[in-house]
């Protein structure tokens, strides 16, 4: 698997806004948003190897730290939607990732959204250093990493 000719890892999930995420108003309730995000979180990593799986049996977890939700537009029952997420590549040790979501059949913007997660190791210790795992997955990946890393 290669990354894109401009090296953006990315990933795109089509689907179809359900009944049950709805407000009492109608509409996708806010909170969905970040529901859809790790959706589309959980297919980049299965896409370019680095699952929640691989990421705690390395010894680690990623929990969210920071998260910037811009809404748009709201999106209604049946509405096709399409959420891309994107990796931001950071020499430091943390992912960051950029997310969009549009419908197309009318080109809107629904959301606009990133979120960072930092990895804390078993122990609970938030890691200040990219772990050997994730080295190994910024090299395959070609991610700078910072000059002291081998």
């Amino acid at each position: 698997m290669e990354a894109n000719s401009n090296s953006e890892l990315s990933v795109t999930l089509d689907f179809t806004v359900p009944f049950y995420d709805l407000d009492a108003i109608q509409m996708v309730w806010h909170g969905n948003y970040v529901k859809y995000m790790e959706n589309a979180r959980e297919a980049f990593g299965a896409k370019f190897g680095f699952e929640y799986l691989h990421i705690f049996n390395s010894g680690y977890t990623a929990p969210v730290v920071d998260m910037h939700i811009k809404y748009r537009n709201s999106a209604r029952i049946g509405d096709q939607l399409k959420i891309k997420i994107t990796y931001v590549p950071s020499k430091a040790a943390k992912m960051v990732f950029r997310y969009i979501v549009t419908r197309p059949q009318d080109n809107a913007v629904i959301i606009e959204a990133e979120t960072t997660q930092l990895f804390v190791s078993r122990s609970g210790t938030f890691e200040t250093s990219n772990p050997d795992f994730v080295v190994e997955w910024k090299k395959r990946w070609n991610i700078p990493l910072p000059s002291s890393t081998k």
